[in-house]
This record gives C-alpha cells, sequence and structure tokens, in this order.
C-alpha cells in the first residue's frame, strides 16, 4: 500500500452511471450540425487588397523636370509590381490631354503598361480644384481563404451539407490565376473596336464568302528524298 495514495474503495452505482451515459448520449444527439458548424463560418471569398499611392506634378507640355520624374519614379518602385499598377491621371478641367502625354511617357519608361493608364479630367465649379496634375496609382492583391478546414468532418451524418472545405480548391486556384486581382474589383476598359470590319465579317459568313486561309507547305526535316 503507498502512504500517499492510500487505498479507498470506489462506491459503485450501476444505475447511476448508466443514467448519466444515456443523458450524454441523449444531449450530443440531440445537438444539430447547424449549430456545430455553417458555410457562414468558413467564407469562400477571395479577398481583395488594395494600395495606393499618389503624386502632384505641375501641368506642363514639355518633358517632366527631374523632381518630376524622381516623383513617379518612388510612386512606381514603392508599389513594386509596375506591369499589374493601375495609374489615373487627373487633369485641371481648363488642361489639353496632350499634356497627360509625358507623364504616361514616363510611366511606361518605369514599366507600367499604358493599357491601364486612364486620364480624366477634374470637373468643372469642384469645390477643390485640382492644382496641376494630379497621378493616382494602385495596386491590388489577391488573398485566398484558409484552408484547410477541418470545422466539419467529411463523415456521413446524413445531414447532406458539404463539407467545411468544400470550394477551398476553388478559391485558392482562383486568387493564385489572377494576373490582375483588380479585376475582381472592376473590370479594365475594352480596347477600340472596328466595328465596320466585324460587320464585313459576318456578311462574308453569311453570303458563303469567307476570306481563304493563306496557302501553307510542310517542311519535313531529317528525312531523306524517297
Amino acid at each position: 500500500m503507498n502512504d500517499h495514495f492510500p487505498h479507498r474503495p470506489i462506491p459503485r452505482c450501476p444505475l447511476r452511471q448508466a443514467a448519466l451515459l444515456a443523458l450524454t448520449l441523449l444531449a450530443g444527439a440531440c445537438t444539430p450540425v447547424e449549430a456545430l458548424w455553417t458555410p457562414a463560418d468558413t467564407p469562400r471569398e477571395v479577398t481583395v487588397l488594395r494600395a495606393e499611392r499618389s503624386a502632384r506634378l505641375p501641368a506642363t507640355r514639355n518633358r517632366l523636370a527631374t523632381a518630376d520624374t524622381a516623383q513617379l519614379r518612388r510612386l512606381v518602385e514603392e508599389l513594386g509590381e509596375p506591369r499589374r499598377t493601375r495609374v489615373t491621371i487627373l487633369l485641371p478641367a481648363d488642361a489639353e490631354q496632350s499634356q497627360a502625354i509625358p507623364v504616361i511617357r514616363t510611366l511606361a519608361g518605369f514599366g507600367v503598361d499604358p493599357s491601364n493608364i486612364t486620364v480624366g479630367f477634374q470637373p468643372r465649379g469642384d469645390s477643390v480644384p485640382v492644382r496641376g496634375i494630379a497621378v493616382t496609382a494602385e495596386l491590388y492583391a489577391a488573398v485566398p481563404p484558409r484552408c484547410p478546414d477541418w470545422h466539419r468532418t467529411v463523415i456521413d451524418d446524413n445531414s447532406f451539407r458539404p463539407s467545411s472545405n468544400f470550394g477551398c480548391a476553388n478559391a485558392n486556384n482562383l486568387a493564385a490565376m489572377l494576373a490582375d486581382p483588380g479585376d475582381l474589383v472592376a473590370p479594365r476598359r475594352m480596347g477600340p473596336a472596328d466595328g465596320a470590319a466585324e460587320e464585313a465579317a459576318v456578311d462574308r459568313y453569311k453570303t458563303n464568302k469567307v476570306t481563304p486561309l493563306k496557302a501553307s507547305s510542310t517542311v519535313l526535316t531529317g528525312t531523306s528524298p524517297q
């Protein structure tokens, strides 16, 4: 016998133990699955984060000054990904659109895609007029949801509810494949379209006068003539 832990008889009460066990099982069986986990507890949306930098430049029709060029370089470098950076150039209401050309050329030289540059004007009568040219650059990043999620097991519980991992792979793949996460926030502008050329192609198709493909030939290399 251990002096520190003297042996004491354990009272036995089978009926009481059976009753407690039955109550425990009954309570567990009455708990609905919805109370343990719902799809709202595990969002599947891709979160889009936005970073912004801005600069003010004097309105000019000529080349930018060295200090203004340095502002644009710093603006692009701080965001870190020029090809995905979207830039908005806001000119004063009385300015000419050509005054944005030096800014566009400078930004393109720093790696910004010209198709991601938008030029606009401040509305006339604005209470806070823009002095010079306002340049705003923004960059978006996609953050996938936290996966995997094992809040709800895949064991069949006859509730016919999806697993807590349902949709996880799709959301992560979408976040990884996005060339520009900003497309989830706002779509990019469409390029110029030539309606007359597109209409002519449809007419040729309807009248069975489709332009034939250019002739091509196949050249085999590494074989001897028969």
